[in-house]
């Protein structure tokens, strides 16, 4: 069974690009969306599970919005200066992390609560 898919949207596309890089590695299919409205159409095309979203192009109220509509989406909110305060608004969204775009563990980490036990097992393998 290949892992779920993980979407990216985020403000810099060479970032954009690094995350697709390193997330191809744990995911079957990684999708970049370039606005708001892009990735909720990604969302719904492929079912994915993960969603890695630069604040820059997703707000904070998007964020809310997609963790109501979509509830078993995991959200990992980015931004390329994040700080406490942004890392609370994001999780009150509904963000299941909040960090570096570049923090690749933290995003995996954070990703892992969407793909059931017996794939996490075939990643870690």
């Amino acid at each position: 069974m290949p892992s779920p898919t993980v979407i990216i949207a985020q403000n810099d596309p060479a970032t954009a690009e690094e995350l697709t890089l390193d997330l191809k590695a744990h995911f079957s299919r990684v999708a970049l969306a370039s606005s708001a409205s892009e990735l909720r159409t990604l969302l719904l095309r492929h079912q994915a599970r993960v969603a890695v979203l630069d604040t820059e192009i997703v707000s904070l109220e998007e964020i809310r919005e997609l963790a109501s509509t979509f509830t078993a989406l995991t959200i990992v909110a980015t931004h390329r200066s994040p700080d406490e305060r942004m890392w609370m608004a994001a999780l009150n969204a509904g963000a299941a992390e909040f960090c570096h775009p570049h923090d690749i563990r933290s995003i995996l980490r954070a990703s892992r609560a969407a793909i059931p036990a017996a794939q996490r097992t075939a990643m870690a393998a």
